[in-house]
């Protein structure tokens, strides 16, 4: 349902940004494009691709809970321009979904490893991880009573 709403194309402007996408993801090895006798493009996997789809459902997507917390706080913070409003409020929805806690309206808080769940989900939604996304581990945080009751620790 999230990926649906986020792919209704009413522009043309997705469709370009998805294209770029693809070829970024051509780049890094998980896809393989194939031109096919009618002049088509044939788009498979790679191998490194099905890897990381087999690793990743989105809606099945979770964070690892390690057996004992490293007592290191996870810190997403974001700042998406608003002709991605769509893609903020898909990446915004699934941290909600992960469980991760929202200390404010774009940083949230995990006491657990997230960054690769955080790459695909930004993937998917095609959201520059580099320009917008901002993951640290801090061993402070405020509302420290309040975030560890929210996550049981």
């Amino acid at each position: 349902m999230i990926v649906k709403g986020y792919f209704k194309d009413e522009t043309g402007e997705l469709a370009r940004k998805r294209a770029r996408k693809l070829k970024e993801l051509q780049k890094r090895k998980l896809l393989e494009f194939k031109e096919m006798p009618d002049g088509s493009i044939k788009i498979n996997l790679s191998h490194l691709g099905k890897n990381l789809i087999r690793q990743y459902k989105l809606e099945e997507i979770t964070i690892i809970k390690p057996k004992q917390w490293d007592k290191k706080w996870r810190i997403i913070t974001y700042d998406i321009p608003h002709s991605q409003q769509r893609a903020s409020q898909a990446l915004s929805k699934k941290l909600r979904e992960l469980q991760l806690y929202q200390l404010q309206k774009s940083i949230w808080v995990s006491p657990y490893e997230c960054l690769g769940e955080i790459e695909f989900i930004c993937t998917v939604f095609d959201i520059n991880i580099g320009n917008c996304i901002r993951y640290f581990r801090t061993s402070e945080i405020p509302k420290e009573k309040e975030i560890k009751d929210f996550f049981n620790l």
